[in-house]
């Protein structure tokens, strides 16, 4: 985790460096190409706009430094003064190391001397019109890095809001379920211990199944399968022969992720108002395939003289959000009624292991 860390922290400075230099470069070559079309301009122009520019870059680099060491966790009214300020502590420094410069070039004779008597002129002119320039350049680069910081900001919230809206959605076990499997294997410890070992071990692995952290909350198909059979081997323990399944999956499909406690939230539901409430029972069926998605159908037996909702149940409204969470818009689910039964469908985009 710590080197995760550090490695996210290296990219993103690498990131701000390479735009900076892109940004300040841009800029110089800008400037340069505007000074040069005056017919009057000399190469050694270039190097005041260099040394200027560079001072600049310089400067806002540790101002960028002071933000997020100090700043970045203050009101937003402190950091935009902080900027703003900021950007007169760069003119101020970018102004003075050109007016040195350009005096100094001048010293030592690369460009014209400059009598004393024109020092004033000099800096007044020089250091008047450039120093707008930079002062306008440093609050344009502070406005546009206390925005991208912002969205950066919202960004990150937005994914931690995204990452806390999964993890309880899918921690949404039903209780009820818990407690009739313990019921039901207490009652098979005395008569049939081996089935009731093997119905422990069982629950046990659902459980631990379901604590598992997962990065993107999505797993392997075959892994959902193998808690799906868990599940139904725990409900045939009390619904015994009216519980029926019939399971049909594309081998294909077993290495495409799905999302975690899908397959186990649709079955539950089936179970649920297909069998339990049906004195004869019935069968559930899972089908699986993939084409161009991945295409799921859990069938369960409509009741006569029920009134099927035109919506989607608690169990399907939660693996609806997370669909919504997970794919954006790419993954679905639906009820309908097809000759006698209810089928849920899902379809999700094909995404490989």
């Amino acid at each position: 985790m710590m080197t995760l860390h550090y490695q996210y922290f290296f990219s993103q400075r690498y990131a701000f460096i390479a735009c900076h230099i892109m940004s300040w470069l841009f800029t110089y070559l800008m400037m340069t190409f505007i000074v040069m079309q005056n017919p009057y301009a000399s190469w050694i122009e270039t190097v005041y706009g260099a040394i200027f520019i560079f001072s600049g870059a310089l400067v806002t680099y540790l101002i960028r430094c002071l933000y997020k060491k100090h700043i970045q966790h203050r009101s937003n009214l402190f950091q935009f003064m902080f900027l703003c300020v900021g950007s007169c502590l760069t003119t101020l420094f970018a102004t003075t190391i050109l007016l040195l410069g350009v005096f100094f070039i001048a010293h030592i004779g690369i460009s014209r001397p400059i009598p004393a008597s024109q020092f004033g002129f000099v800096i007044e002119t020089v250091g008047l019109s450039n120093g707008i320039n930079m002062l306008g350049l440093a609050m344009l680069w502070s406005l546009g890095y206390l925005a991208l910081s912002k969205i950066k900001s919202l960004s990150e919230a937005h994914s931690l809001l995204t990452v806390s809206q999964l993890q309880a959605l899918n921690s949404q076990l039903n209780p009820h379920f818990l407690f009739n499997a313990i019921n039901d294997i207490r009652a098979l410890i005395l008569a049939q211990p081996t089935q009731a070992r093997e119905s422990l071990a069982e629950l046990a692995d659902m459980l631990r199944y379901s604590l598992q952290t997962n990065q993107d909350d999505k797993v392997a198909l075959g892994e959902e399968l193998e808690n799906a059979q868990h599940y139904l081997n725990l409900c045939k323990i009390g619904l015994a022969e009216r519980l029926q399944t019939d399971i049909d999956v594309a081998a294909e499909a077993v290495t495409l992720k799905v999302p975690k406690m899908v397959l186990q939230l649709c079955l539950e539901n089936a179970i649920k108002h297909g069998i339990a409430k049906n004195r004869a029972g019935g069968l559930v069926s899972l089908k699986v395939r993939c084409d161009e998605k991945l295409f799921i159908e859990v069938m369960n037996p409509l009741i006569e003289n029920a009134k099927p909702s035109g919506g989607l149940g608690l169990a399907t409204k939660n693996i609806e959000k997370r669909l919504a969470l997970l794919y954006k818009g790419e993954g679905s689910i639906k009820r309908v009624v097809r000759e006698q039964r209810v089928v849920t469908c899902i379809e999700l985009p094909k995404e490989a292991i």
